[in-house]
């Protein structure tokens, strides 16, 4: 299996991962201290933040 292949696997398992805890959490209610209306933006923010360092690891870490 490529180097290619391998990454975008783990690319869709990490992501995969990443929303089904969001909505377990959401779904069984975990985070009650966090008010309703900040669940929305701190959802933005962690994805904005898993995509800048997904845009920073293709463009920095890839083999010259």
């Amino acid at each position: 299996m490529s180097r290619d292949a391998k990454n975008s696997i783990l690319l869709w398992i990490g992501t995969l991962a990443f929303f089904g805890v969001f909505w377990a959490a959401i779904y069984f209610d975990i985070p009650r201290p966090i008010p309703d209306g900040w669940l929305g933006p701190l959802f933005l923010i962690l994805v904005g933040v898993n995509v800048v360092r997904f845009a920073w690891d293709f463009f920095y870490k890839r083999p010259r």
